[in-house]
């Protein structure tokens, strides 16, 4: 039905979207494994800043659900289909850009480094604080010990501040060996989970930019498809 030019549109809206298929399934992938890996890091910090593996989640099964809808639509050359697509990409943009621009204040704010150390150094402190008093923080703590293999924030030492040393600053984990003299994990966290934090903020903030303009380039060839699909309907009925 749909010749020249615009058959160009509809195969090149089919790859936008199956771009976009794969970029909403690595999000997903993504924010399973902060999820299930790195929980404990997400619970210590607690900062509603960063984006936690939920909205991964949520965005990315969306943009999945929509890459598939918007091959459907081009492939079909569906006029309605089409168009509910252009208007739910446009949509889904929005909260991606705001996303998006968080995760770059969060880049941008290692700028001032001091600023944004110091801002992870009170969150791990204010986690330390709570260690007996939560359980849920506690694992956080052991489980970040055992993952970075660190200890307090920027050594052992932090943790007489607040309690006694947890046994999970052990090299060889076991009860009772930190009272034991046992030896210890000597780097402090706070580097470990600044890097980490930039790192995955890097890495999550491309994607989301990425498709974003994937996006943008969708709905225009969302809504120039629709367009030709509406006129070669009323040419061939009227």
């Amino acid at each position: 039905m749909v010749e020249g030019g615009v058959t160009i549109v509809k195969y090149l809206l089919f790859l936008a979207n199956l771009v976009l298929w794969v970029g909403g399934l690595s999000l997903i992938i993504v924010g399973s494994i902060l999820q299930l890996k790195f929980d404990n890091v997400l619970d210590i910090l607690g900062d509603e800043r960063l984006a936690t593996p939920i909205i991964l989640l949520v965005i990315g099964s969306l943009c999945t659900l929509l890459g598939f809808l918007g091959c459907c639509g081009a492939i079909r050359e569906n006029y309605c289909l089409t168009v509910s697509f252009a208007v739910l990409l446009a949509l889904l943009i929005t909260p991606k850009f705001v996303l998006t621009c968080e995760i770059a204040a969060v880049i941008i704010g290692y700028a001032l480094h001091d600023s944004f150390r110091l801002g992870i150094s009170n969150q791990l402190q204010t986690g330390m604080i709570r260690y007996h008093e939560s359980r849920g923080v506690e694992s956080a703590w052991d489980k970040t010990h055992q993952l970075f293999e660190c200890c307090g924030v920027t050594n052992s030492s932090d943790w007489l501040t607040f309690t006694t040393i947890p046994d999970s600053c052990c090299i060889e984990e076991m009860e009772g060996c930190a009272r034991e003299s046992a030896p210890l994990f000597e780097p402090g966290c706070i580097h470990s989970v600044e890097q980490w934090v930039l790192k995955n903020g890097a890495m999550v903030g491309g994607i989301c930019a990425v498709l974003a303009a994937i996006q943008l380039v969708g709905v225009c060839f969302a809504c120039c498809l629709s367009k030709s699909i509406l006129k070669d309907f009323h040419d061939f009925y009227y």
